[in-house]
């Protein structure tokens, strides 16, 4: 096969890729994977903070999920993901008021690296001191963007 033919089939190939992105569905899916994945890291450090001996190993593992959500989480509600693409409890003032949301994201993006840092420190005290303060990041965004279970 000719080296240029070759190229081209690349190039179609790479375009046919970036054609078929998630569909708004399938990224309302991954969004609430993603945030099923934050919360049990979430539960998983609250619990270890209440342990007798807490396993700073555990800790580490999950405020490094923590901390990865709160930079990624920026992607995960792209226009035309909200309630009229299917069942969802991202509320529409996501899309209609950007700025707020991106400054409750930004809450979350800038306390996420402290719990780390407190977590690396092996400090128990400050490790429960740093997740509060990202648990009220997390509950800030819920109570503003967030409709309530049903």
């Amino acid at each position: 096969m000719p080296r240029s033919l070759f190229r081209s089939l690349v190039v179609v190939a790479l375009l046919i890729s970036v054609v078929q992105a998630a569909t708004p569905l399938e990224t309302q899916k991954a969004r609430h994977e993603h945030y099923e994945e934050l919360g049990k890291a979430f539960k998983a450090i609250r619990d270890q903070t209440t342990a007798t001996s807490p396993n700073f190993a555990a800790l580490q593992k999950n405020a490094e999920v923590v901390n990865e959500a709160s930079v990624n989480q920026q992607q995960w509600f792209p226009k035309g993901t909200g309630p009229e693409a299917g069942k969802t409890r991202a509320l529409p003032e996501i899309w209609s008021k950007p700025a707020d949301f991106e400054a409750a994201q930004k809450m979350l993006s800038d306390r996420a690296p402290k719990l780390l840092a407190a977590v690396k420190s092996k400090d128990i005290d400050s490790v429960k001191a740093a997740f509060k303060e990202t648990g009220g990041a997390c509950k800030n965004c819920h109570d503003t963007f967030r409709s309530p279970e049903e």
